[in-house]
């Protein structure tokens, strides 16, 4: 059986090696793994700027699947990153041919478990991780570096056609990750706009894609965005540029090079991202769920009483009672954290916290979580400069003793009730569209999808260097007389630099990757579509089963075409994540299953 997996990112990498762990001796396969970069992906390429930083810890990640996972599939343990770094990276970066050899070394040498690694180091361990499984099995992988640019079928299998071969294949797992859209409505109008009066105009992208040498030093420049590829530019525009930060008195101060440009950023919710609390976790640990277990869960839809409504409800009384009991112990109320669990169980949050009034100072909020601005003062800059305080003075209290971190953190572990919420199709469309999608996704992106604190760090000591501004919201941008405008508390302020700060949304339908273009085109995929009587709602996946079977344009399922990971996300949720140890990780186990699946496919 020929098997062909496109994309050699780390979902692409997981499913080549579940597959070759779990088949039978007995099964004759050849895997074609099909990636025009290399092992690593796009993504993760070891030639991108050294300024970019994953923004998990390296001792949480991982390639490999260990005891907690509970698929049933053959274990493979394996070093996470910062136990590679420590041992196996050292002599394999020094085989290896490598450009930034020194900077490496040097790397894994400083690298700390609760640090966080360079982005490129990661595709340096996926790339040993590919290695090694080639060494293993030689006579079974053949890695194709080149782009798949049209898929069809062929018989009873796949065409996949690269610049200058085709290649037939049995079964095919589509693993690739973000790929760039085509331009629509107002980007659509900034590009016209920019290209009619010689500006520069930046649609969404990977930052590591985007070059950013020929911005002028001291030229004002517009980032729209303040999530993670906003604080990617804060190393590409000032490290990156021969500037350098320096620790005084346990805060951050920016030396500039001249060369740097004035950054006015902004966003609709006005302030950034949180970043990630310091960790205190070790090997596996997790915040322990009390409400939402997955026993109490199958119960609940046994008995028809889960719904969107009621399941969010139950989601956020579970943050609560989390954060509630580590106030206590932070703050070291004399309070009985048992007995506050069975009142807060009982009542309602408000009913309860009124018997506990040592608590007022502390209220956990969904209102200001959702729109810090309401604290602010009249003065935006002030305000917003205290708030980044604020979320660095909260992440550096831990995500283990510090009470917002660590809810922070227990919502970034609590990520497969919502997962199962989503496999048990308990959502109505509007529960889904509107609960799910709209409110909820964002807000834990917001919340838990952060940077790694140096970053927070650093933008604090950029704006107090006049380098970069936070904008007040809604940071509209306006075109009049050849440039492009925005509105500031001081004066309007205009610039010919516009970069959107935000990778591209998942999208079948304007997707500019050819093998998604080309599977559309052949009627082998269509858009996820959630049905209820004559409600729709449309996401940008590609659909698939619950077995990540894709099924084609005309509705059916194409048993030997799988997808997974990136393209996917809009029917799986928060697809992007990487593998944690020791936590039974969900794209491990998607991996797992997936591989298994595809091996009791096999032709007679």
């Amino acid at each position: 059986m020929k098997i062909g997996i496109i994309g050699a990112g780390p979902r692409g990498l997981s499913m080549l090696e579940r597959i070759l762990r779990n088949k039978q001796t007995n099964q004759s396969l050849q895997i074609f793994l099909f990636d025009v970069i290399g092992p690593g992906g796009r993504v993760w390429r070891i030639d991108q700027s050294t300024d970019l930083l994953m923004n998990s810890v390296s001792q949480q990640v991982t390639l490999f699947t260990d005891d907690t996972l509970s698929t049933g599939g053959a274990i493979s343990p394996g070093p996470n990153l910062y136990q590679w770094a420590k041992k196996e990276g050292i002599s394999f970066v020094k085989q290896q041919s490598l450009k930034n050899q020194d900077f490496f070394l040097a790397e894994m040498a400083q690298l700390g478990k609760n640090e966080h690694a360079t982005r490129c180091l990661y595709g340096l361990y996926q790339q040993w991780f590919f290695m090694e499984l080639q060494k293993e099995y030689l006579d079974k992988i053949t890695f194709v570096h080149s782009l798949v640019n049209g898929v069809s079928q062929a018989d009873s299998g796949f065409e996949l056609k690269t610049e200058d071969t085709a290649f037939f294949m049995d079964q095919i797992v589509l693993a690739s990750g973000h790929w760039e859209n085509e331009l629509m409505n107002e980007e659509l109008a900034f590009a016209d706009y920019a290209q009619q009066h010689d500006l520069f105009y930046q649609p969404p992208s990977n930052p590591a894609d985007v070059s950013v040498a020929d911005i002028p030093a001291n030229e004002p420049i517009f980032l729209r965005g303040l999530g993670l590829a906003f604080f990617d530019y804060i190393g590409l525009l000032t490290v990156g540029r021969g500037g350098y930060f320096e620790e005084q008195e346990h805060r951050l101060t920016y030396h500039p090079s001249g060369k740097e440009p004035i950054i006015y950023a902004g966003s609709r919710r006005g302030v950034p991202y949180y970043p990630r609390g310091k960790n205190q976790k070790q090997g596996g640990a997790m915040a322990r769920l009390k409400l939402l277990t997955t026993k109490n869960l199958k119960k609940w839809q046994a008995k028809g009483q889960l719904t969107g409504e009621t399941f969010f409800y139950l989601f956020k009384k579970e943050v609560e009672l989390f954060y509630y009991q580590k106030t206590i112990e932070e703050q070291q109320l004399a309070i009985d954290p048992f007995e506050f669990e069975r009142a807060f169980l009982l009542k309602s949050s408000e009913e309860c916290l009124v018997d506990y009034p040592q608590l007022e100072p502390y209220i956990w909020s969904w209102e200001r979580l959702e729109h810090p601005l309401s604290t602010f003062s009249d003065d935006f800059e002030k305000g917003v400069r205290s708030f980044l305080a604020w979320q660095i003075n909260e992440a550096e209290k831990g995500n283990d003793t510090g009470a917002f971190s660590s809810t922070l953190d227990a919502i970034k572990d609590w990520r497969e009730p919502i997962r199962e919420a989503i496999a048990w199709d308990i959502f109505s469309v509007e529960e889904y569209r509107e609960q799910l999608w709209s409110w909820f996704t964002p807000l834990n992106a917001f919340l838990t999808i952060g940077p790694p604190l140096r970053r927070s760090k650093e933008l604090a000591a950029l704006i107090d260097a006049g380098i970069f501004h936070i904008a007040a919201p809604p940071f509209e941008i306006k075109q009049a007389r050849g440039s492009f405008w925005i509105e500031t508390e001081e004066k309007p302020l205009e610039s010919r630099y516009l970069l959107e700060a935000r990778l591209p949304i998942n999208s079948v339908s304007y997707s500019k990757n050819p093998i998604i273009q080309s599977l559309r085109k052949n009627g082998l995929i269509r858009p996820y579509q959630k049905t209820e009587d004559a409600e729709h709602y449309f996401s940008g996946a590609i659909d698939v089963n619950k077995a990540n079977q894709v099924i084609s344009a005309n509705g059916k399922v194409i048993p030997n075409f799988y997808c997974y990971g990136i393209p996917v996300e809009g029917v799986d949720w928060l697809t992007a994540a990487v593998a944690r140890p020791y936590t039974d990780a969900w794209n491990l186990r998607q991996a797992d299953l997936i591989a298994r699946h595809l091996l009791t496919n096999q032709k007679k």
